[in-house]
């Protein structure tokens, strides 16, 4: 257990350390709940190599573009770096205070599974704030997901599949049946 804390802690954006998190808290799933972005990379990214488009994708977020920030974001998470996934969620936070997909990435950027409350405490209130945003309750139910409350993740995702015609929603649509397959006795 001390061995798990301290790779942790010594390099807490690194795979290592989600892996530890992992075998510290078995009670959630592996990895950490990903921000999923309404909008992807445009083909001249995508179309690259892996390294390229992190290149890219990196570059593009140097400057105060929102969405550049949530793609490297994204990017970041995926290739197992946390914390500096965090600190790109944060900065298109504080650029776009009243958008709501930047929020909701700060907030899921924020989920640690020692301290689940640091992403809720931030996630929560966006639903009073964005009533409308699929975005909003998709991430909420995806973290309670995480957090194994099954009944209320699927309430979540029923208002993100209700909320307007998106990806996200669509998305949320996917995941519930997904879940409803599981669920059934055969």
């Amino acid at each position: 257990l001390d061995a798990w804390r301290a790779a942790s802690s010594r390099d807490p954006d690194s795979g290592y350390a989600i892996r530890s998190a992992d075998l510290l808290f078995r009670q959630f799933p592996p990895g950490l709940p990903s921000f999923i972005p309404s909008v992807g990379a445009d083909r001249s990214v995508t179309r690259l190599p892996p390294a390229r488009q992190l290149a890219v994708l990196e570059r593009r977020a140097r400057g105060p573009n929102v969405h550049a920030k949530l793609l490297y974001g994204l990017a970041l998470q995926r290739i197992d770096r946390p914390t500096s996934a965090r600190r790109q969620y944060a900065e298109a936070a504080r650029l776009a205070p009243h958008d709501p997909e930047a929020l909701v990435a700060d907030a899921v950027g924020r989920f640690d599974k020692a301290h689940p409350e640091r992403a809720f405490g931030r996630l929560g209130p966006l639903t009073r704030r964005f009533p409308r945003a699929a975005t909003v309750r998709f991430h909420l139910g995806l973290m309670l997901l995480w957090l194994g409350q099954v009944e209320e993740a699927k309430k979540q995702l029923r208002l993100a599949a209700e909320r307007e015609e998106s990806p996200l929603a669509r998305e949320a649509k996917r995941l519930l049946t997904r879940l409803e397959s599981v669920r059934k006795p055969r």
